[in-house]
């Protein structure tokens, strides 16, 4: 949201959640980058809580507590709304534009004795953002200062989902979800006089997604376990744009599509216990896209090694793929007219391996280095060309594209992290990497992403207060510095 600057889901809502920057297990498809599996907490279900903060983005509201003592139900939910967003309504603030964004979550658990648990659970934002035309004429330098732009973003993502406990061994899960996108943006150019406006650019684009998707994990004994699922993923799409060929001309259609498919993968994993050290998962993932009958079988593998009380050591590989954005698929331009010239593209391919070494420096204090190299292949790229959708920055794709780009990433990921205890908690990641792809030119290139290092330093301090010391006074902050954007020749 916000234009980026910031995630719309708070931290007053999160759970323990798992980023993985690589080498994942065989549950997670779809991705040939990493993963971020976010999970929403449950609320306090013995007492109402409630918790209000102001800042310099905005306000955020937070309420949590039981719904039911007698059963164990309980309710979170989540408000934001942007401090300039805010200020602008009430005419405190001329920002010459829009910046405006909110953001509502909320989660309800209901514990049953026999039928399971049961969650109701869903998160959405709606994000807008505005530039007004340069009032002053000598401060006019670029065709931009005669415009007026105007983008709106707008998500939703709700589902029920069931817990089973099968036995004492055997756990079910079942999702029924759906999400909703849909991004508008608009430019208007004025003459030097700001005067009769003429649009110069209109757009469009929807997505949505009805999933469903279930798993079942069975302890077999305490050195085996079985975890086996399966995701069905339907999804639709709209997207049209139009652009005018020079200024005050009348706008043309560049680019245009819509229609609908299903993504549907499945995987097992194996966690095995060898001894009192050693661990191996194992696991396989197989992905089939129905719009062009393509499908992938992904291996999985990761060793973890337990040298002592305070060190550990991990290798990890897997073979990951994903499919293109639906625009990809879908776009219909005046030069292919009705032709899906990118419907059969397979899937983006990418081998991962990662080497990970854990050390408890104290009780509430790790370190962790993780050196890793990924190799991209199967890219969708323009022949004889150095476009690569993996360095792609335009909202929609007009052109016939060939699977025979690559790409590399190697670098190490360090962080050392000292969680909250004794009031307090810190937490520096440090990367070193390198990223290139390598386009239908066969020349490698500096991706977009290229930056070459990414340090984050964050930490904060609470204080009880209160009569009783059950309220909390909080402090954090948080440092990023980060390279230059890699050049792209």
């Amino acid at each position: 949201m916000g234009g980026g600057i910031l995630s719309s889901l708070s931290n007053h809502v999160l759970g323990d959640s798992d980023f993985f920057t690589g080498a994942f297990p065989a549950e997670y498809g779809n991705a040939v980058s990493g993963v971020f599996d976010m999970k929403l907490r449950n609320g306090n279900n013995r007492k109402v809580e409630n918790t209000v903060q102001a800042g310099i983005l905005g306000i955020d509201i937070a309420s949590e507590g039981p719904l039911s003592k007698k059963h164990n139900a309980s309710y979170i939910v989540n408000y934001r709304y942007s401090a300039t967003g805010l200020l602008a309504h009430l005419g405190m603030v001329d920002l010459d534009g829009d910046f405006d964004y909110q953001d509502l979550n909320f989660k309800f658990n209901f514990p049953t004795r026999k039928a399971g648990t049961f969650t109701i659970w869903g998160a959405s934002l709606i994000d807008k953002y505005g530039s007004d035309f340069e009032e002053d004429p000598n401060e006019r330098k670029y065709l931009g200062d005669q415009s007026e732009s105007q983008t709106d973003q707008y998500m939703a993502a709700g589902g029920v989902s069931h817990r089973y406990f099968i036995g004492e061994k055997g756990l079910l899960k079942t999702t029924v979800a759906t999400t909703y996108f849909k991004s508008t943006a608009s430019i208007d150019m004025f003459d030097e006089n700001l005067t009769n406006p003429t649009p110069y650019l209109d757009m469009s684009r929807e997505n949505t997604n009805f999933v469903f998707t279930t798993s079942y994990n069975h302890k077999f004994n305490a050195r085996f376990t079985n975890k086996t699922g399966a995701t069905f993923t339907q999804m639709f799409y709209d997207m049209e744009m139009s652009l005018a060929p020079f200024v005050n001309k009348p706008l043309n259609v560049i680019s245009m599509g819509n229609g609908n498919t299903s993504l549907f993968s499945a995987y097992t994993s194996n966690s095995i216990g060898i001894g009192n050290r050693f661990t191996l998962n194992i696991g396989l993932n197989t992905q089939v896209l129905t719009l062009n009958k393509h499908w992938t079988l992904e291996p999985r593998i990761g060793m973890k090694w337990q040298t002592s009380d305070k060190t550990s050591f991990a290798l990890a590989y897997g073979l990951h793929s994903r499919m293109e954005k639906m625009d990809v698929y879908y776009t219909q331009t005046p030069q292919t007219g009705d032709e899906l010239v990118n419907k059969d593209l397979y899937f983006t391919k990418a081998n991962h391996f990662m080497l990970t070494f854990d050390y408890k420096l104290a009780d509430d204090m790790i370190l962790k280095i993780e050196p890793y190299f990924q190799t991209l292949f199967d890219v969708p790229v323009r022949a004889d060309d150095s476009y690569s959708v993996l360095n792609r920055e335009d909202f929609y794709v007009e052109d016939a594209l060939v699977n025979k780009g690559k790409g590399r990433n190697i670098g190490v990921n360090v962080t050392l992290e000292k969680y909250l205890s004794k009031g307090y908690y810190y937490m520096f990641t440090g990367s070193v990497f390198d990223s290139r792809y390598c386009g239908g030119d066969k020349v490698w290139h500096d991706t977009k992403f290229n930056r070459h290092y990414i340090l984050n330093l964050l930490g904060g301090k609470e204080w009880m207060m209160g009569r009783n010391k059950q309220n909390i006074l909080s402090v954090n902050a948080k440092l990023t510095l980060q390279g230059a954007t890699g050049i792209r020749r």
